[in-house]
């Protein structure tokens, strides 16, 4: 599939180092992979997907949670291509060609539920990550188990990462490429 990465070759890529994927997603999307099963994510939302590299692992953590992937992205090439490749590897997934900003509290109570596991990497805007953060975390687990991840911190994301990081009291950084802010909600 053109642009989408699949499972082996991400993998394969990784492990080999030598992947030329500017984000540094082939780094992290096996680690939130692993991160996702140990802390048991069944609902796992992406706002975002990009190439798809980062969805299919996710896809994947779900699949073998018993869970389903939901994705939200604007560009509709995108979502085509990650349907079609959610439905060859069996996942169980809902994705919706959308702006994060038309996202709403009821949109995700009606359609998504709870959501264990979510990652922001669409809009890095300080605004657009914002009211995703605030539209999602009345949604989000609540055992210390729910988690949010948003890419980009070191760069475009900066300056919404350090809002968040001021409003939000368990936060962490991984100190890959871009960066990668986790919240966790307690």
């Amino acid at each position: 599939m053109r642009g989408i990465l699949d499972l082996e070759q991400n993998f394969e890529s990784v492990v080999l180092g030598n992947h030329t994927h500017r984000s540094g997603s082939l780094f992290t999307a096996p680690i939130m992979y692993t991160l996702a099963k140990e802390m048991g994510a069944k609902n796992i939302l992406e706002i975002g997907i990009g190439s798809g590299s980062s969805a299919y692992w996710l896809g994947h953590a779900a699949k073998e949670m018993e869970g389903k992937y939901f994705g939200i992205e604007l560009r509709a090439g995108a979502v085509n291509e990650l349907i079609e490749m959610m439905n060859e590897a069996g996942i169980n997934h809902q994705i919706w060609n959308m702006n994060s900003l038309n996202l709403t509290s009821n949109f995700v109570r009606d359609n998504i539920g709870t959501v264990d596991f979510v990652l922001l990497d669409g809009s890095h805007k300080p605004e657009v990550i914002w009211h995703e953060i605030t539209t999602l975390w009345p949604h989000i687990r609540k055992d210390g188990k729910g988690y949010v991840f948003i890419h980009d911190i070191y760069t475009s994301s900066k300056e919404g990462w350090a809002k968040v990081k001021s409003e939000y009291p368990e936060t962490m950084e991984m100190k890959e490429r871009s960066g990668m802010g986790i919240v966790r909600k307690i």
